[in-house]
């Protein structure tokens, strides 16, 4: 048994109470895709499987990257596979007709539907884990990474609530790290540290996420895998929001100053921070700060304006004034980058596969196609899926298949 799929059975107990898994830190290579779908355990039985479930993963995720956006728009891509992409997929030559064969699109799908979601996100997890530290030049530069959760509103049902997920995230390059359900009898507190349990190291990885998040067990558990966080601070905190909130703000220089303009608005953001004082209510805090943020018109009208306190663990040597206005604009741009995109170009919302485990694996296949593209050098995922249908080989090439 290799030993990615033997730490996933030692932590079946743990998948089941938190509907993730926890894989080992150390674990065989996991730099390709080819060797994340080779840890999935199969659930078919062993006697009649045709078609590897590698094979039918790969076709899946080829599709979405081509821009399917429902069951049968993957079922079509798959049954229009030419034979050279087959070939490069891993499938196997029919012994009688000497062509490559694919497995039925039925199939592929019933298939899907009946692998444990919480193995393939562990995978997906450990694969995108591999590549972090390949996307920095500065094997010292901390990481900054964002918590935050996304329903998929295709998949209620009358009676069923819409499912939820939680998804860790690249905040400078949008890509999706690791993603986990989170269950219907429970909330995204919860799923926080089985998470990040799937990413093996943490070490030095800046973590930011929603006044939801900002507990005190999450600031334990961060800096026990010395890792840091940028919370914001709310009603879910009262006793620490009433202590920044009487801090001397008016007497905090402002330490960094963005002004946005477009789409009929000017946005003017600004960032006060002080080291905290040694009575703040919190666990492990280096920093408070206050973040302010004013909309206006064209003509300078006030639209709207957001105070946000908060609380980091960072010190001022690693996160001054402006990485932290960045890091907290960081979790807020998630919407942007992952959400929308996956509701509007990938149609998530609008796909009303709900059977078993489907959703969820193809909600993490669609958070890596987006990667993928975004890899390549497309900021806009739409252009990017479209040239993905140029050329069926081209989704194999955003996801590193080619032989």
């Amino acid at each position: 048994m290799p030993p990615v799929v033997s730490a996933i059975s030692a932590t079946t107990s743990a998948a089941d109470q938190h509907g993730s898994l926890t894989p080992a830190d150390e674990v065989v290579d996991m730099a390709g895709l080819r060797q994340a779908w080779a840890q999935v355990p199969d659930p078919r039985d062993r006697r009649g499987r045709r078609y590897p479930l590698a094979l039918m993963l790969a076709l899946v995720q080829a599709a979405i990257v081509s821009g399917a956006v429902s069951s049968a728009a993957i079922r079509h891509w798959i049954a229009r596979a030419p034979q050279e992409v087959l070939a490069q997929l891993g499938a196997q030559r029919d012994r009688r007709t000497g062509l490559f064969q694919a497995p039925h699109s039925d199939t592929v799908c019933r298939t899907i539907a009946q692998v444990n979601a919480a193995y393939v996100d562990a995978a997906y997890a450990m694969h995108r884990t591999g590549q972090l530290r390949e996307l920095y030049d500065d094997p010292d530069e901390p990481i900054p990474m964002t918590v935050d959760g996304k329903t998929q509103r295709g998949t209620a049902t009358p009676g069923t609530p819409a499912r939820h997920r939680l998804g860790a995230q690249l905040a400078d390059d949008a890509l999706m790290v690791a993603t986990i359900d989170v269950s219907s009898k429970s909330n995204e507190i919860t799923a926080f540290a089985p998470l990040l349990d799937q990413i093996g190291c943490l070490k030095n990885v800046m973590i930011s996420a929603d006044r939801l998040h900002t507990q005190r067990e999450h600031a334990r558990y961060l800096h026990r895998r010395e890792a840091f966080y940028v919370f914001p601070v709310g009603g879910n905190q009262p006793a620490l929001f009433d202590q920044l909130d009487a801090l001397a703000w008016k007497d905090v220089p402002i330490g960094w100053t963005t002004y946005d303009r477009g789409h009929g608005r000017t946005e003017i953001r600004t960032i006060q921070v002080m080291p905290a004082p040694a009575t703040t209510r919190f666990l492990h805090v280096k920093q408070v700060f206050l973040l302010e943020r004013h909309v206006y018109d064209l003509r300078w009208k006030p639209l709207s304006s957001v105070a946000v306190l908060g609380v980091t663990n960072l010190p001022a040597t690693l996160a001054g004034p402006r990485r932290l206005a960045e890091l907290v604009r960081g979790e807020w741009s998630i919407e942007n980058k992952d959400h929308y995109v996956r509701d509007v170009t990938l149609g998530e919302d609008r796909c009303r596969v709900r059977t078993a485990s489907a959703p969820s694996i193809l909600a993490t296949m669609r958070s890596y196609a987006i990667g993928a593209l975004r890899l390549l050098g497309f900021t806009n995922i739409a252009d990017g899926t479209r040239w993905a249908r140029d050329d069926f080989h081209n989704p194999l090439i955003a996801l590193s298949l080619t032989m």
